[in-house]
Parts: C-alpha cells; sequence; structure tokens
C-alpha cells in the first residue's frame, strides 16, 4: 500500500469511528446529537443467533431516528453458524454485521474490519466496556463492539439447603468443599441419592469447560494468549502449577474416598439431575434461567454468584462476551459501524439487552442495577466477567474432555495430561 493509499484509508477509518462515537453518544456534537444520528441511511443485514422474536422490534426503535436506514436480522442457528458465515462471505454474500462470541475470534479475524487505536483509542473501549471485553482488542487494533454478556452463575435449591438449617449459599469454594458431605446423599451401598454439586467429571456436567475456564481464569490462567505473529497457549506455560492445582480441585469431587465426593459417570446430566430437585448447586450461565423455569415450574431455586477462591480478593467468573463486528467487504460500512455502536452502547444497547435479558457490557449501563433479583445478579456477575480466545469451541471441548479423562483414568499424570492439552491448544489456535 503506497502512502497516498495508507492516508486514505486512515482518512475513512477516522470518519467511520467518528460515527460510531456520535451515534453511540460517546461524543456530543453541539446540542443536536439526534438530528447527527438521523444520518444513517441505506440497507444493513445482521446475522446472530438470539432467537428472541423481539430483537426486530429493537432495530424498528432503532431506525426510528434513522427513516432512511433499514435494518435486517436474520437468525442463524449455533450449530451451523461458523460454517454459514464463512460460506456466504466466501461467495461475497456475507451480512454487514455479525455477532461474534470469544470463540470466534481467532477463525473469522481475518473476515472483520478492524479499527485502528489511532482512530478509537484503546483506552476508550476499555473505559466504555467491562474488562473482559479486552478479547476484542488485538495487537493493531478493535475487532468488535462488546453488546450483552451471558456470565456463569450459581444456581441453587432453596428448599435442599433449608432442609440442612443453612440459609445462604456458599461464597467460596472452600466452602463449597466442607459441605459436602452434609448436602449430598447416599445409599449405604456409595450410590449417589441426592448430589451437593456436579463438578469431577466431564461427559455429564454441562458447562463443563466453561466451569474449568472458570477456576483457571479465577487463578489467573488466561489458557490463550494472542501473540504478534498469532496466537498460543499457556494453559501450562509459567502457570503450571496453578493449572494443575486447579485440575486437581476439580476432579476430586468424583473421588469416592475424598469427603467432597458429590458426582459421578453414572449420575444423569447435571441440568436435568438440578431440574427434578436431586441436585443443590448447578453451575449454568444466566441464559439458562428460562429453561430451568420452563422445565420444572415448581422448582424452589434461586441465584447467586460464583464461588471465589478464599485467598484472592479478586472476583471473576466466565462468561460469553457477544460483540458485534463488521463485515471488510461490507457494502454499507458506514452504516454498520454507525449501527454498531448504537448497539453497544447507549438506549438501543439497553432495550438490546432486555430484550434478550442479560446484561450489557457497557459500563454506564451496568451501573444502573435492574429491580429483578436475578437479573440484579447477572448484573454483578458481567462486571467481574473474563472469558478466553477458544479457538474453536467444538476442538477445544474435545480437549478438554480427554484432559480430564486422562486425569481420571490415571492414564496420565496430572502435569503429563496438561502438557499433552497446551500441545493440542497450540496446534487448535495455529489459523
Amino acid at each position: 500500500m503506497n502512502n497516498f493509499q495508507t492516508i486514505l484509508t486512515a482518512v475513512f477509518l477516522a470518519f467511520f469511528v467518528f460515527a460510531v462515537l456520535i451515534f453511540s453518544g460517546m461524543l456530543k456534537i453541539g446540542n443536536s446529537s439526534s438530528k447527527s444520528a438521523g444520518s444513517l441511511k441505506g440497507k444493513v443485514v445482521i446475522w446472530g443467533t438470539f432467537e428472541s422474536p423481539e430483537i426486530t422490534r429493537v432495530f424498528e426503535d432503532a431506525t426510528t431516528a434513522n427513516r432512511e436506514l433499514i435494518v435486517t436480522y436474520v437468525r442463524k442457528q449455533k450449530a451451523t453458524y461458523q460454517q454459514d458465515l464463512i460460506e456466504a462471505m466466501a461467495v461475497g454474500k456475507g451480512p454487514d454485521l455479525f455477532f461474534i462470541t470469544p470463540d470466534m475470534v481467532v477463525k473469522n479475524e481475518e473476515l472483520i474490519y478492524k479499527i485502528p487505536y489511532t482512530s478509537y483509542p484503546e483506552k476508550t473501549f476499555r473505559d466504555s466496556f467491562i474488562d473482559g471485553a479486552d478479547v476484542y482488542l488485538t495487537t493493531d487494533g478493535i475487532i468488535g463492539f462488546p453488546v450483552v454478556v451471558d456470565p456463569l452463575v450459581m444456581y441453587y435449591n432453596k428448599d435442599l439447603l433449608a432442609n440442612e438449617g443453612l440459609s445462604t449459599p456458599p461464597t467460596t469454594w472452600d466452602e463449597v468443599m466442607n459441605w459436602a458431605p452434609t448436602l449430598t446423599k447416599k445409599k449405604d451401598d456409595g450410590t449417589i441419592l441426592q448430589s451437593m454439586i456436579a463438578l469431577g467429571q466431564y461427559q455429564n456436567v454441562t458447562n463443563a469447560k466453561d466451569i474449568i475456564a472458570t477456576l483457571l481464569l479465577q487463578n489467573n490462567n488466561s489458557i490463550i494468549k494472542r501473540t504478534e505473529t498469532g496466537y498460543s497457549s499457556v494453559l501450562e506455560g509459567d502457570t503450571a502449577s496453578t493449572a494443575e492445582r486447579v485440575l486437581n480441585f476439580f476432579v476430586q469431587f468424583s473421588n469416592p474416598s475424598n469427603p467432597a465426593y458429590s458426582w459421578n459417570r453414572a449420575i444423569p446430566n447435571s441440568v436435568n439431575m438440578f431440574t427434578g430437585g436431586k441436585l443443590v448447586f448447578y453451575l449454568g450461565h444466566a441464559s439458562e434461567l428460562f429453561k430451568i423455569q420452563s422445565v420444572n415450574p415448581n422448582l424452589s431455586f434461586d441465584v447467586t454468584s460464583m464461588p471465589q477462591a478464599s485467598n484472592t480478593s479478586t472476583k471473576r467468573t466466565y462468561s460469553d462476551i457477544y460483540a458485534i463486528s463488521v463485515n471488510k467487504k461490507s457494502a454499507n460500512v458506514t452504516a454498520a459501524f454507525g449501527l454498531a455502536g448504537l448497539m453497544s452502547t447507549g438506549e438501543t444497547a439497553s432495550n438490546f439487552a432486555s430484550t434478550v435479558s442479560l446484561p450489557p457490557a457497557s459500563r454506564a449501563l451496568l451501573a444502573s442495577k435492574p429491580k429483578d433479583p436475578y437479573l440484579f445478579t447477572f448484573f454483578n456477575q458481567a462486571i467481574i466477567s473474563r472469558t478466553w480466545l477458544d479457538p474453536n469451541s467444538t476442538v477445544t471441548d474435545s480437549i478438554f474432555s480427554e484432559l480430564v479423562e486422562n486425569v481420571l483414568s490415571n492414564r496420565l499424570s496430572i502435569s503429563d495430561a496438561l502438557a499433552k492439552a497446551q500441545g493440542q491448544l497450540d496446534i487448535a489456535s495455529k489459523k
């Protein structure tokens, strides 16, 4: 690229980002920002996996001040979303905007219109969105505008706690371990009738990978890191002892000789155990709330924060952080950037978050806590959310499953199992 092209590109990028800052409300011009917002024009197609029928209404509200803007939302199935994107992009029929999660960053970075920090300062991004959203900051620019957060939380059965004279759920992992003998009920032959918590296995523990990721993130292990030339695993790395402690902690809940024993591979899936009233604590995403309610409307349960390590003052939980990205080949980049800005901050962002019943990623919006008790907890968990650059969710699910099985079956020592998993993650991280 010659100097003239470089300058021209920088000018266009600056204009696009300038539009984003205006439309999102981060930058005010005079006393008539609403008039500026009305300058968005043309057609913008958005792809995502959110299924709420009310989403289209959010976009209709966003176009009220932009009468020449036509927004079309296309809902895709999660199972085929990534492949649908690749195929559409390959033939020039991709959307102008598309939602991404951290596990889509590595695979789609080359398809995204990246905003350089000279146009949109990194500090502006960090000041605007939760810390966990930094997964969308690359070495040379921003690849996504964070929109909503789906944190991992702890659902708990109030009746099963009350039966043992316990009025509040645990706040630390040490408390969780100590309560196992009281809250796990077994037959004389050792068969588990009621489990305290689903940890220690992989195949029948819903969100097993996210739970392990939470434990690693709580111990400052980022699993995958971005480098100047790509991505690499730090699962073992300088924090090998930390990763070993995390894995040791996780598997002990399926060890019959351990006081924390509360789970084994013969037990039904953890979410089914919880909705069936036989699991005290279920570690699930905020987005699972309505499913739990619909499966068993009579279940007496509540939601609380993820347990934390006792020896730290820094609280963290894993979250799926949804962002919206601009297609590098969009035919209407200006409007796409403007709409992305509207959806990540301000009223449109708030309406979108409310519609999908998830907390926003915007710091300003999270400052105003909702009255709904479930959402109140979700908001608090969003603030402490972290995530990781999962290179391929299907592949890494197999890697983490094998990691746990290698330890449980004694095929490998914990250190050897982690070393193997790190090597596999490194391979998966190569684009």
